[in-house]
Formats: structure tokens, C-alpha cells, sequence
């Protein structure tokens, strides 16, 4: 459980965690005691189409999996406006029930909500709701939401220079390539998110699978969680 200490005391402390799953908990408890809120919903981004897919409905207590709800996020105007500016929002009243739709809302007495964006090299792979805020909300804190976005999107993909063991030894980049093809992402996808061409990412691929000494881009994913390398 994170403990009550400031937004870079947290974080600093979580970048050092190797487990993902582990990782992702703490950030989403990191992100609950932060901004006061009572649940918070992550989801991962594509900017290729704007999708968004579920990952996680989490409150201190209980943790659901929604990987069910998938979105065009251009349909959603709350949301939407948070990815296109790369910045915090906030709305409550009547701009939170005009800009969210009704699926997003969990209970009558909702009538706010925070979106944060996770950014990585200027782009948006994720992003955060929050909702039923413990008090008032600051919008001083939308600046302290700004700044968990990046640290958080740096976190989650930045990795030491080379990864290895006994078998494998893997840059920089074959790393950020093969985690993100273990997202789920497409080469046009992740040639976007970290800026580099899908030639490039296919060489990195195919580096990787003779490292691996693997066949396919499927089974170097596989051989690397094996190896706990991913994870």
C-alpha cells in the first residue's frame, strides 16, 4: 500500500518495482490517495484510431478488471479534449454530465470528474478517470496532475540501457518495442508512440527473435515473459 507521502516521494519509489502488474497497482493507488478520489478507471490509448480499452476499475479496497469497454474517445468530449491538449481536465456540474457518457457515470450522485492523460514521448498511450472526490477539488492540482501524466508515461516504458541474463541481452530499444508489442499495440501504433519508423521497429523485431532464437514476434513476447524479462 502506498503511503501517505508526496506525489515524487511515491513515484520515486514505485519506479524501482520490476513487476508490471505491481507496478500498475501501485500507480493507481498512488493516483487514488493523490487527488483524494474514491475510484479511478485506467485505460491504454491509441492514437493511431482513438480507441481506448479498459484495463483496471480500481478504489482502495477492490480492483475489477473492464477490459470490456471499448471506446472512440472523439465520441467523448471530456475525454477527448484531455488527449488533444495533453493536459489534466476537470469537470463538474453541468460540464461533466454534457461532456461524459452515461455508462462512465457509476452513481446518481456523481457529478464530477478528473481526466489524466499518461504520456510518453509527447504522445498519449493512457489515461486515468477519476470520481467521487473525498473534498473539494483544487484545480491548483490539475499542475500536480500534469505532472504524474509524464512521470507516470516515462515509468512505464523507460528501462535501463540493456536488459540481460544468463541468455539475453536486449538494447534500449528492442525492450520498449517488444513491451509494446506485448500491449497489444500494432508496428503502425508503436512506430507512433515512440517515433521511429515501422522499418526500424521490424528490425528490432527481428533482432530480438535471434536473440530469442524465437520464430515469430508472438513467441519472442512469449520467451521474454518466460525469462521474466517482461513482466
Amino acid at each position: 500500500m502506498i503511503e501517505r507521502n508526496s506525489l515524487e516521494q511515491n513515484l520515486d519509489r514505485i519506479k524501482y518495482v520490476e513487476d508490471q502488474d505491481k507496478k500498475i497497482k501501485l500507480i493507481i493507488e498512488c493516483f487514488l490517495m493523490t487527488f483524494s478520489i474514491e475510484e479511478a478507471m485506467l485505460f491504454r490509448y491509441s492514437p493511431i484510431d482513438h480507441l481506448a480499452e479498459g484495463i483496471v476499475s480500481a478504489t482502495a479496497t477492490e480492483y475489477k478488471c473492464i477490459t470490456s469497454i471499448r471506446d472512440d474517445v472523439t465520441t467523448i468530449p471530456a475525454i477527448f479534449a484531455a488527449i488533444q491538449e495533453k493536459s489534466a481536465q476537470y469537470f463538474e456540474s453541468n460540464n461533466f454530465h454534457v461532456n461524459i457518457p452515461r455508462k462512465y457515470i457509476i452513481s446518481e450522485t456523481q457529478n464530477s470528474l478528473l481526466v489524466v492523460p499518461i504520456t510518453f514521448n509527447n504522445v498519449v498511450m493512457g489515461y486515468f478517470l477519476g470520481t467521487h472526490f473525498y473534498k473539494t477539488f483544487d484545480p491548483q492540482l490539475l499542475m500536480e496532475a500534469n505532472l504524474f501524466s509524464s512521470q507516470v508515461g516515462e515509468m512505464l516504458f523507460k528501462h535501463p540501457s540493456y536488459v540481460e541474463n544468463n541468455e539475453v541481452k536486449l538494447s534500449r530499444r528492442e525492450f520498449e518495442v517488444m513491451k509494446c508489442i506485448a500491449f497489444g499495440y500494432s508496428s503502425k501504433q508503436i512506430a507512433h508512440l515512440l517515433e521511429i519508423s515501422e522499418t526500424t521497429i521490424k528490425q528490432y523485431i527481428k533482432s530480438v527473435m535471434s536473440k530469442t532464437n524465437t520464430s515469430n514476434r508472438t513467441h519472442a513476447v512469449a520467451f521474454l515473459f518466460q525469462k521474466g524479462i517482461l513482466t
